[in-house]
């Protein structure tokens, strides 16, 4: 296990690999295993680098399976399977960072982000929180929760529990809400099962009141090609004071094809960003895909779709 002492093949972890995909190059790469639980779930870890990467990232899930069933996820239709467990959430990152030591990468003193954004919907899973307990006895330096936010009792009980985890541990974290578009009818049609508008700005008020000094809730929005995003419709509902506007351009996915969903123009996206600038949110770079990601089309759970796809029987 990775520790102070360095990182060797583990083969007691409850997520294990037979595959690892290779991406790039040191100065914009990544690293993906599809990884098989021990009942022989199939979920996604990745690990991202580069030089125009401020810290190294290490993207784990949370559910094998999801019930979201949002139509821009590579995900998709697929049923919803278990939560995986706070030791399966830990060993995975366990499982990159010794893969990524493996390729001459430094797994122990070089601090790493660990992002809960791969397969799966983090705030349904009620043991996130004690996932989270057993990643910050990793390197880590800070966490980012990546939610659509789904309409669920549990939700409201786990979004409660990482305020409170985000308020007495010393790593920042992150939470950020797929918004998906500014149309909220346009939300509900994505993503079926996700919250209203005004369960968003609940989200942001508790989060800021445990964390008064911590960060804004990023608010994302798929940025692509005729998809509702207009600053004006939400700046009333998501003020500047809570809540951030994450900018990524939008990555396509099959199922994000199949359903009508296409890359935004340069023009278009630069419209955007000025009119979100001009109603006083922040607006950046940081979050757009890298060139390397552009070229494999890496948006999440598209290495495990890979992979189910390569060890499928061929039909006779």
């Amino acid at each position: 296990m990775v520790g102070t002492g360095g990182a060797a093949v583990n083969d007691t972890l409850t997520v294990k690999k037979d595959l690892v995909f290779d991406f790039g190059d040191r100065d914009d790469g990544a690293i993906g295993i599809p990884g098989i639980t021990e009942d022989g779930k199939v979920i996604e870890t990745s690990y991202f680098f580069g030089k125009a990467r401020p810290k190294n990232i290490i993207v784990v899930s949370s559910q094998a399976g999801c019930p979201m069933r949002c139509t821009f996820c590579e995900l998709g239709e697929e049923r919803f399977a278990r939560n995986l467990s706070p030791e399966e959430i830990r060993d995975q990152a366990v499982l990159m960072l010794e893969q990524a030591q493996m390729r001459g990468f430094d797994a122990v003193h070089v601090p790493h982000k660990v992002t809960v954004a791969n397969s799966g919907e983090p705030l349904l899973n009620a043991q996130l929180v004690d996932g989270l307990d057993l990643l910050a006895g990793l390197p880590v330096r800070s966490f980012k929760i990546s939610t659509v936010l789904p309409r669920s009792e549990v939700t409201a009980k786990v979004l409660a529990d990482l305020a409170d985890f985000a308020a007495r541990t010393e790593r920042p974290v992150q939470l950020q809400i797929s918004l998906i578009s500014t149309l909220e009818e346009r939300r509900f049609r994505m993503s079926p099962g996700a919250a209203s508008f005004r369960k968003i700005r609940e989200a942001g008020e508790i989060w800021h009141s445990k964390n008064p000094t911590g960060r804004k809730v990023n608010l994302s929005l798929i940025l692509a090609e005729k998809m509702p995003c207009v600053a004006a419709d939400v700046v009333g509902m998501f003020p500047s004071e809570l809540f951030r506007f994450r900018f990524r351009e939008y990555v396509p996915t099959e199922n994000g094809r199949d359903h009508g969903i296409r890359e935004i123009s340069p023009e278009r996206l630069a419209d955007i960003k000025r009119e979100f600038a001009g109603q006083g949110y922040e607006v950046g770079d940081w979050a757009s895909p890298s060139p390397m990601e552009r070229k494999f089309g890496l948006a999440s759970n598209v290495i495990r779709k890979t992979y189910l796809r390569m060890t499928s029987p061929i039909p006779a």
